[in-house]
């Protein structure tokens, strides 16, 4: 599938440049990537040597094993999962863009603050539903 099958250039280089951002930002996040939610990938930016695709395909499993745990547990639409391990953690957001959904996953080291990778996952799902 190519990503022009799934959202515009234009989206994709925004989410692109978003993605670079976070890694940028000096918060801790080694990789950032943006998945379709059956586990392709649309973009995503490294600082480590993980395989994007593997990543992309762990991420939308993670996401669907969520949304059917939370929906069976009577809570409503998964919107986030966070896995903490003990070298760093990884967040998992479901967003809109174009009016398809994706799975965004952020994947930090132990230097990171959960609540500002928290964040910046949260303010890029803002901004990709304005697309």
């Amino acid at each position: 599938m190519q990503v022009s099958q799934i959202i515009s250039p234009a989206a994709t280089h925004f989410l692109s440049r978003k993605a670079q951002d976070a890694i940028d930002a000096g918060a801790g996040v080694r990789a950032v990537v943006l998945a379709t939610v059956d586990g392709f990938t649309v973009t995503s930016a490294m600082q480590t040597s993980l395989d994007p695709a593997r990543i992309a395909a762990l991420a939308s499993s993670i996401a669907t094993i969520g949304s059917v745990a939370t929906q069976e547990a009577g809570l409503g639409k998964c919107t986030s999962l966070t896995l903490n391990t003990d070298q760093g953690f990884a967040v998992l957001r479901h967003l809109q863009v174009e009016a398809k959904e994706l799975v965004l996953i952020m994947i930090a080291d132990g230097s990171s603050v959960l609540a500002q990778v928290l964040y910046q996952a949260h303010q890029l799902a803002r901004e990709a539903v304005a697309l």
